[in-house]
Parts: structure tokens; sequence; C-alpha cells
């Protein structure tokens, strides 16, 4: 039997903080040699820009920001005493449009990208299993996403629920405008 109940994850904007400076340090440890002798003006100027932001941190941010995700893999590990997965929207909004501008060289829009991610950090933090199903439409036609997060070597269970999930919402698929079937190759 299904149950649902509301769960409160403590400590979010203290994993928002840890997840920037443990992304962001090991984005820029990964992009570094690719920036040395002048290459780094092969990236976009918002790249350089957050690369600029993450050499701010320090060691013992990096420390501190790890302290928080254990602490923080603790309180969802007491959830999943209580649930078996967490159950949240995939964005916190639907897509946004793109400037022609960054058609050419990007674009770095913090506020977006902070509503595209903002329920995505726990999986991408703590290194929980997560997928996320299409479960219909906004307003314009945008696709929505319901994103299911799993405890550690959950994802049997949470790829068992998403099957249901899309099945459930399988009549209101639609093909988007620009579509490429890769099983059939056209």
């Amino acid at each position: 039997m299904l149950k649902t109940i509301e769960i409160v994850i403590p400590e979010l904007p203290e994993m928002r903080a840890a997840h920037i400076v443990s992304i962001g340090s090991e984005s820029l440890c990964s992009l570094t040699p690719h920036c040395e002798d002048g290459k780094d003006v092969k990236l976009t100027y918002d790249t350089r820009t957050n690369l600029a932001f993450f050499r701010s941190f320090t060691a013992s941010d990096y420390v501190a920001a790890q302290r928080l995700r254990r602490r923080i893999m603790y309180h969802h590990m007491e959830i999943f005493k209580k649930v078996d997965v967490i159950v949240t929207p995939t964005t916190g909004m639907t897509a946004p449009i793109i400037p022609l501008s960054a058609l050419k060289s990007g674009e770095t829009n913090m506020q977006v990208s902070g509503n595209l991610m903002r329920f995505i950090i726990a999986g991408n933090l703590l290194g929980l299993p997560a997928i996320s199903v299409p479960v219909g439409y906004d307003k314009q036609g945008l696709p929505i996403g319901l994103q299911l997060i799993g405890p550690p070597w959950g994802e049997a269970s949470i790829l068992r629920l998403a099957a249901a999930v899309e099945e459930l919402c399988a009549d209101s698929k639609k093909k988007p405008l620009q579509f490429y079937d890769t099983l059939k190759g056209n």
C-alpha cells in the first residue's frame, strides 16, 4: 500500500552552500588543466567568472562543506527510515527562454540556474540515486518532471516506481517539435 507523508529536510540553506563549495571546488580542480597557458579564453566569460568565484574558496571552506555534507547525509538517512523515496519536482521552473545572444557563447543566469538546480542538490551533493520522470506540461507546453530520490543503493526501487509513474502519465506524453528517435535513427 502506497502512503504519502510530508517530510522536512533540515538545513536546506546549508546544503545549498555546501553544494556550491563542493561542486565548485571539484569543477575548478577538473577544469584547471584546461585553463593553463591561456587556454581559458576558449571558455565563455560566464564560465571564467564562475571559476574565479570558485577560486575564492579556501581549503577550510572545502573541509567545512564536507562536514556539512556528512551531517546532511545523516539527516537524509534519518528520513529514509520513515520513507522509501523522496519525491520532488525535477526543477523549480520549466525550461527558460534562451536569449539569442546565448546561442553563440552561452550564458550564466544564476537565478535561473538556482531555480533549475533547486531540487537536484541532494542527489548531486550526497550521491543519492535519483531519476526524473516526465509527468505533464505547463501552459506553454513545456515538460514538467517529477524527481524520485532513493536511499543509497536504492536504484531498483526508484526505477520500479519511475516505470509505474511513467505508465500512469503515458496518455499525456507528446513528442517535442524537434524529435530524433535514437533507436530508429530518424
